[in-house]
């Protein structure tokens, strides 16, 4: 069933908040909100993920490369590639990955 839905509005906790957007046997579309200074620990996936900046400013590792993203932008995290994210402002984002095993 279709919906309209406000990718503004998933509140900023202490920790990432992780709110479902959709979730199939083919990906998952998972909005997330990070509070100025929180981290994603650097990590690897098997399968390619997309994030975006919906707000805020955030700088996203992937590999020994580092780039800030801003809100309406987005980056490709390669398949077994180390990456984490620290939030430099409040920051809301949109992950886009194919179904797999999340660590």
């Amino acid at each position: 069933m279709s919906k309209i839905i406000n990718l503004k509005e998933i509140e900023y906790l202490d920790t990432i908040n992780k709110k479902p957007v959709f979730d199939n046997e083919q990906s998952s579309l998972t909005l997330l909100s990070f509070k100025a200074g929180v981290k994603r620990d650097i990590h690897v996936d098997e399968k390619d993920e997309v994030a975006q900046i919906i707000e805020g400013v955030a700088d996203i590792t992937i590999g020994k490369e580092t780039f800030r993203l801003k809100e309406g932008e987005m980056i490709v995290m390669p398949a077994k590639t180390p990456h984490g994210l620290l939030a430099v402002q409040d920051t809301k984002m949109l992950l886009l990955r194919p179904k797999h095993e999340h660590k």
